[in-house]
């Protein structure tokens, strides 16, 4: 089995119709957990959780899109979590680089609110951060709630931070890059217990001549195998077990 922990399925431009075991082209169970950014996002991850079998949802606002009608629309997100087989908070965070760094006050409050609501319904957050890691740690410090950083690349004092919080690393396609040697180092460094997989799909891109494929994420854990000097089953099996762990869904696929 392979979880790919943060993925976009509502960007694809047609509805996809190949969620099956056969996608990846081995005898290999795929499950795919699509994240939002967007309210109007919302009810399309809805329908697609709804429409097939493999894939779940996560529902949040982006921080790039945090602003001020943001607050009316946490009550809808709070409705949504409630009334749907909504499986965490996400993609949520902060993001202090230069673009979006005038709306942190709101970026704050809006990431703050929904932390909490992660805490009042017991969904974990999958959780974007740039630039704003002191703040991010202080937040998550504050609210009793886990999840995964999405695509972390930091140092290793700033992830062993989130991991004495209690939070998984996603790992996505960007440790294939030949000049991500910090990635590199940092998957070695705290190896297969404390990482997840994830492909972005469809905003990371492994090589510059191809588009972004779901099936990246095969490549992302042969990675990780042949840095930790492991095989490929054994990342599969950690990760999926970590990413079950994260997402509290033991024993609960195939069962909504």
């Amino acid at each position: 089995m392979i979880i790919d922990s943060h993925c976009h399925l509502n960007l694809f431009s047609s509805p996809p119709t190949f969620f099956s075991n056969s996608y990846f082209d081995l005898d290999i169970q795929s499950y795919f957990i699509s994240m939002s950014t967007i309210p109007s996002d919302w009810q399309v991850q809805i329908e697609l959780t709804e429409r097939f079998q493999h894939v779940y949802c996560g529902l949040g606002i982006h921080p790039w899109y945090a602003s001020a009608s943001s607050f009316e629309q946490l009550l809808m997100l709070e409705r949504l979590v409630a009334t749907n087989s909504v499986i965490a908070l996400g993609e949520i965070g902060l993001d202090f680089s230069p673009p979006y760094k005038e709306d942190r006050a709101v970026q704050v409050d809006v990431f703050s609110q929904q932390l909490e609501l992660a805490h009042r319904v017991g969904k974990p957050v999958s959780i974007h951060v740039i630039k704003a890691h002191n703040e991010m740690v202080a937040l998550l410090s504050s609210v009793n709630v886990n999840g995964v950083i999405h695509g972390l690349g930091a140092s290793k004092e700033i992830i062993k931070r989130y991991i004495d919080l209690g939070f998984k690393i996603g790992v996505n396609g960007i440790i294939m890059r030949e000049n991500a040697r910090r990635y590199h180092e940092l998957v070695t460094y705290f190896g297969l217990e404390h990482l997840v997989l994830e492909s972005d799909f469809p905003h990371v891109k492994i090589d510059a001549l191809n588009s972004p494929k779901l099936s990246d994420i095969m490549l992302v854990a042969n990675k990780i195998a042949a840095l930790l000097n492991m095989s490929f089953e054994e990342v599969l099996t950690q990760t999926t077990q970590n990413t079950l762990e994260v997402f509290n869904l033991n024993g609960t696929l195939d069962d909504k």
